[in-house]
């Protein structure tokens, strides 16, 4: 799978004629009827794009939340009842595998010209399998009231035996997408090779005190002083931040981490084509960009997004350097090695 960015009508120009046209021809263009993960997901969504999208058009927006969008979009492949999801890149490129999902033409999105190429998800044919959201990356989450933010200066600090019961690590179907890959890279590895990262990987399960199974499981974990750290999400963290929490810090490791991007895609058949086409140009805004930036930390994939001073300090660099370094694998390898890999993870963790 290729990666490689639009020029169409600015979104403004598509609105300012639908308002001149008046509430009736808004209507006309029917709904967006969105699949998001629940809690922080669905909310950012809400606030950031959905309901200035419906002020500015008078096109309706409904958030549904659930848990994963493969089974679901799966479920409805003859008639789907969703036009709008937010997926991950490995869940995107399985879905497209299959032909469950709708594909653009790179023309259409002005501001895809902004994103970076290695960030783009493209079919055989060129076209774009789906709208680049943003990305957040992964680090390691510590609770500075039981150890220093200088005992995980580096992925390989897991695997220490002083961290033995007091560390936690999350299930293997993210476990073998993400921990795996990403120790397999730093170990000399990639996403083809993850031989290099299963020694890192069940160094980590052995001091594990459990598999967490939720983001709001690892919270409690991490402020209760449970646990004394587990890789985990910045926009987690930063989140926990915000919400007031004292005791827990995020570590971006020396040898760099995985930029951890998320997609909107389109249910092959959807509804109303004119309605999810606008709402997939204004999620590439930077109006839009930046306040998923203010709401959640989600980081802007559209890189004229003014990055404010604040931002940049949590980030601890401007973007730039920050994408540097982190490692944007081949989804479609992972995608494609999915179900063996977290099958190899659960025996992996279990022992």
């Amino acid at each position: 799978m290729d990666r490689r960015s639009f020029i169409a009508l600015p979104f403004a120009a598509a609105l300012a004629a639908s308002l001149a046209a008046g509430p009736a021809l808004a209507q006309g263009k029917g709904e967006i009827v969105m699949g998001a993960w629940g809690g922080g997901t669905s909310a950012t969504w809400r606030a950031g794009v959905a309901e200035p999208f419906t002020k500015a058009t008078g096109i309706p927006v409904k958030i549904n939340e659930w848990p994963d969008p493969e089974p679901q979009i799966r479920a409805q492949r003859a008639n789907p009842q969703y036009n709008m999801a937010v997926a991950t890149y490995f869940n995107a490129a399985n879905l497209h595998r299959d032909g469950l999902l709708e594909t653009f033409d790179e023309a259409e999105f002005p501001d895809m010209k902004h994103v970076p190429e290695r960030y783009k998800m493209k079919a055989a044919d060129g076209r774009l399998i789906g709208i680049p959201a943003y990305f957040q990356y992964y680090g390691i989450a510590v609770n500075t009231d039981l150890a220093k933010v200088s005992d995980f200066q580096s992925w390989k600090d897991l695997a220490d035996p002083k961290w033995k019961g007091k560390l936690s690590v999350t299930r293997p179907i993210y476990a073998s997408t993400y921990d795996l890959v990403l120790f397999a890279k730093i170990n000399g590895g990639d996403e083809k090779n993850i031989e290099p990262g299963l020694p890192l990987l069940k160094a980590l399960g052995a001091n594990a005190l459990n598999v967490y199974n939720s983001m709001a499981h690892l919270n409690t974990l991490l402020t209760r002083g449970e646990v004394a750290a587990a890789p985990y999400y910045v926009t987690r963290v930063w989140g926990m931040k915000q919400a007031g929490v004292k005791n827990v810090e995020f570590v971006l490791p020396k040898e760099g981490s995985l930029a951890i991007p998320y997609i909107l895609v389109v249910p092959k058949g959807a509804k109303h084509p004119e309605a999810y086409k606008a709402f997939l140009k204004s999620s590439l805004e930077t109006t839009q960009q930046a306040k998923m930036l203010d709401l959640s930390g989600y980081i802007p994939l559209n890189t004229t997004t003014p990055i404010s001073a604040q931002h940049e300090a949590n980030f601890g660099m401007k973007l730039p350097a920050l994408l540097e370094r982190l490692y944007q694998p081949d989804w479609d390898v992972i995608a494609q090695t999915h179900k063996e890999r977290v099958a190899m993870v659960e025996q992996l963790l279990s022992r």
